[in-house]
């Protein structure tokens, strides 16, 4: 398997070292929300459904993220924040989706409800996550599961730790508090464990770890309901409004807090942003056995293109492991042959871990290669079908299932290499390689859009693009925009050489000229162009929105547009009736609305329906939003009732927009809301845009009068024009062809790019006396 398409944001990682990586005697009370004055934990968060795994992941990625500094050095805002229910979602263990089966869906853990952080790691290592908030954050729907706007964070290093009963390896968890930041954790919250938000589950309780949350700190003299003192400072994820502001200690001699084998202390570690272009595995589900009767295994893979193999990652299941990753060319015969690249080195701490070759391995399409990996002890981890026993956040067994073919993975037996699936048909080991395209990237990966007045202001005025050489040779480039778009302006080093893996930046910055253009959106094209080998040749598309927003599609509901709708979507006039505010008697204008169950309340228990527009002809449309007058009644803050907003450019991915779940309380309005969205991420030039609007899922408790939706628009701006009969428009000869020149009265000179005002280059005008002061014939 092969993943790809991650948005690279390659930077120089500033790091910034708190105190020595180890210390023999940790401080006796540690709080890593202030460190010398400085803050290395994001806030606290409050969880819907069965997420804490989740978050408690995500709070450990996050920390790290500020101790190294590498969110900031990505060019990120504000504190980290990634996205909870992406990893939710997309996990690749659930219900949702397996890619490991087909249908890649219906088995599996129940969405929202159980997870562990195996289940995280597997997730990161194939290059899945993490996401930032602002990119896959949607707890109610899907969100999409790979955009090329997201900003991807990879996890080189995933550690675990056990104390132990005697805390005779406590320090190790302390120094990577201290060293890498926060760490996730798991307990058995219960109310009988908890006193004075100190929690301590005895060693002789049976009860299995139900929750996750993080480690930010601890106090060695803190007296608990444990014979002896000790305690983690522990972040939860129930709002900060529970315990002493979302956070509580946990005793050093808790059943499992530090002390669970799979879920005690795991140290998220390096977090960067994604610098590779694809990641090989066969271990979807990454870590569910360990072989522990061999020492060498190694999988098998085809390029999918042009490519270098730059590093290489496996996982180690004890600690103080040595290592030798190889990469091969060839198996033939039961051997490995011509040996590609080498490196050897050990491994302090047991878990995942993401090697760099000093010798990158050049990939053509289709080429088999090989990775071996041989290891000191502890034997290899492996994935198959799993019945997996312990979820935090669910009370129940599920059965996961995996997949395997033949000639995928194979381990060494003493005397020969073994196909692993002749042991488990469904078997292969955590072997992976993690390549870069040869090609030069420029990222980001969207273009630009600005938006603002006639006459101005702009917003936002600039974007910085990187060109990033990651051919295997130095090219020469040039960054060019539109001829005679004198609106934009290019800086930097707009062409030159790039060494391999060089950098540079390009500004593409609305400029003062701006002020004249008329209303409408203006369009230009930049070219990056490597002109050595023309490798990653691409184009980026900067949209100006020049004025207010017209009205693009419009549907007053006056009459059916009929739509589609499934379960009690209707059209026609409302009755008012329903609990709370009820429904209203009649359209914002005119009598008909599209709504739910026009006649009262939606049902309980009722699954997601929807009402779904036709296809919306968006193309040559830019900063489309959505807009339509709304009067909705639904229970919220909750897991259950819901009512969604969606839109997709082609009918079956749909991004939520608006969630009312995420409004914090009921939703219960007593008059018609005009709801604005901008969509343009999604809609802007595309030919097949669907909105849909979502009711349910819902409980079994309350219910509510549901969707009521009227005068429904699609607004937006057209590609700006010239004025009719104008000649020269801001540099640009307007009269591109002959007959056009014929038709503005003018004597053809010919086709142009560019012209003068006073007259055109291309089209004479009939007399020089006629122009105006732009250079346009006058009426």
């Amino acid at each position: 398997m092969r993943t790809t398409g991650f948005l690279v944001m390659k930077t120089v990682l500033i790091v910034t070292i708190l105190t020595a990586a180890v210390l023999a005697d940790p401080p006796a009370t540690y709080d890593l929300r202030d460190v010398g004055g400085e803050n290395y934990v994001t806030s606290v968060k409050n969880q819907s459904g069965g997420t804490c795994w989740t978050h408690g992941a995500m709070a450990a990625i996050e920390g790290n993220l500020l101790m190294t500094g590498n969110w900031a050095a990505a060019g990120e805002t504000g504190e980290p924040n990634c996205a909870e229910y992406h990893l939710d979602w997309w996990n690749g263990f659930n219900q949702h989706n397996n890619d490991d089966i087909d249908p890649p869906s219906g088995a599996g853990l129940e969405v929202h409800m159980g997870g562990d952080y195996l289940v995280t790691a597997a997730y990161l290592t194939r290059g899945e996550g993490a996401v930032r908030d602002i990119d896959g954050q949607s707890y109610s729907t899907p969100p999409d599961r790979t955009d090329p706007s997201y900003h991807y964070y990879y996890v080189p290093d995933i550690e675990w730790f056990v104390a132990k009963p005697d805390l005779s390896d406590i320090n190790m968890i302390k120094e990577m508090v201290m060293a890498e930041g926060v760490v996730g954790t798991c307990l058995c919250y219960d109310a009988s464990f908890m006193s004075s938000y100190i929690h301590y589950q005895p060693p002789t309780s049976e009860l299995e770890p139900n929750h996750a949350v993080a480690i930010v700190g601890w106090d060695d003299n803190l007296v608990t309901q444990a014979p002896q003192p000790g305690a983690w400072l522990i972040k939860n994820s129930w709002g900060s409004s529970w315990g002493n502001a979302g956070y509580f200690w946990i005793s050093y001699y808790d059943k499992h807090c530090c002390q669970h084998p799979e879920m005690g202390a795991i140290s998220f570690q390096d977090v960067e942003p994604m610098s590779y272009d694809n990641i090989y595995f066969h271990d979807y589900h990454g870590w569910r056995e360990t072989k522990t009767d061999c020492s060498e295994a190694f999988s098998a893979f085809v390029a999918g293109g042009s490519e270098q193999i730059r590093s290489v990652s496996f996982y180690t299941a004890i600690h103080n492991v040595t290592y030798t990753a190889k990469v091969y060319d060839r198996y033939e015969g039961g051997a490995l042959l011509d040996e590609l690249s080498v490196q050897v080195g050990s491994l302090q701490y047991s878990g995942f871990h993401t090697i760099d070759l000093d010798t990158p391995v050049l990939l053509s399409e289709d080429d088999d290669f090989y990775i071996y990996v041989q290891l000191s002890g502890g034997g290899h981890a492996y994935d198959m079908t799993s019945d997996i026993p312990v979820l935090l956040g669910a009370q129940y067994r599920t059965i996961v299932e995996s997949s395997a073919e033949p000639g995928q993975s194979y381990y060494y037996s003493g005397s020969a290499w073994v196909d692993l699936t002749d042991d488990e048909s469904t078997a292969n080991f955590c072997i992976k390689a993690l390549t870069n395209d040869i090609s030069v990237r420029i990222t980001p990966e969207v273009g630009m859009l600005s938006e603002g007045p006639v006459g101005g202001p702009f917003s936002p005025l600039s974007l910085v693009y990187e060109l990033e050489n990651r051919c295997t040779e130095a090219i020469d480039y040039e960054v060019t925009a539109d001829a005679g778009a004198d609106w934009l302006t290019l800086s930097g080093s707009t062409s030159g050489t790039l060494p391999v893996y060089g950098t540079v930046q390009i500004t593409a910055e609305i400029n003062a000229n701006a002020v004249s253009l008329a209303e409408g959106a203006h369009i230009v094209d930049i070219e990056f162009i490597n002109l050595t080998n023309h490798q990653g040749d691409d184009t980026r598309t900067v949209v100006l929105a020049v004025g207010e927003p017209s009205a693009l599609h419009e549907w007053p509901i006056d009459s059916d547009p009929h739509w589609t709708t499934s379960g009690d979507w209707e059209f026609g006039v409302p009755t008012g009736g329903g609990s709370h505010n009820g429904d209203p008697t009649s359209g914002f204008t005119g009598s008909n609305v599209y709504g739910y169950n026009l006649s009262g309340d939606y049902a309980s228990d009722l699954p997601t329906t929807y009402l779904t527009t036709a296809a919306i002809d968006c193309s040559d449309k830019y900063a489309v939003q959505l807009e339509f007058y709304r009067w909705l009644g639904v229970e919220s803050n909750n897991s259950y009732d819901e009512a969604t907003v969606e839109v997709s450019n082609d009918g079956v991915g749909y991004t939520t927009i608006w969630a009312a779940t995420d409004q914090g309380s009921a939703v219960s309005d007593a008059s018609w809301q005009l709801q604005n969205f901008n969509i343009s991420s999604i809609a802007d030039n595309q030919p097949t845009v669907y909105v849909r609007w979502g009711m349910g899922p819902t409980d079994v408790t309350l219910t509510y009068p549901g969707w009521n939706i009227d005068d429904v628009r699609i607004l937006g701006f057209e590609e700006g024009s010239p004025e009719t009969g104008a000649c020269c428009i801001g540099g640009v000869c307007s009269q591109q062809t002959e007959e056009e020149c014929s038709i503005a009265g003018g004597d053809w000179q010919g086709a142009g790019t560019s012209c003068d005002p006073n007259p055109c280059t291309c089209c004479i005008p009939p007399s020089v006396g006629d122009l105006d002061q732009g250079g346009g014939i006058l009426g």
